[in-house]
């Protein structure tokens, strides 16, 4: 199911959001996490990166916390900044 216009608007406000969270908590990862580009991701089950953007599925997303959403943001900056991705070949 695609998401409307305006639900799409509604998760990406809340994705910024924590960005501007944790850049104000947390600076080093805020300041990664700038330089992230971020997307929805309707057919994965709850977040992922593949090495260059962190997507989410909208409906895990409905079922976090902000701070939940937070440490997950940072773990996959993480996976992008340790180059996890490249290190292990295509999975």
């Amino acid at each position: 199911m695609a998401l409307s216009r305006e639900e799409q608007n509604k998760y990406f406000k809340r994705l910024a959001l924590s960005r501007l969270r944790i850049l104000v908590n947390q600076g080093f990862y805020g300041l990664l996490l700038m330089h992230a580009k971020l997307r929805l991701d309707e057919e994965c089950e709850t977040a992922y990166t593949d090495g260059s953007c962190i997507a989410f599925n909208p409906k895990f997303m409905d079922d976090l916390s902000d701070s939940e959403l937070d440490f997950i943001m940072m773990h996959e900056i993480m996976h992008i900044v340790l180059r996890h991705c490249f290190r292990y070949g295509k999975k």
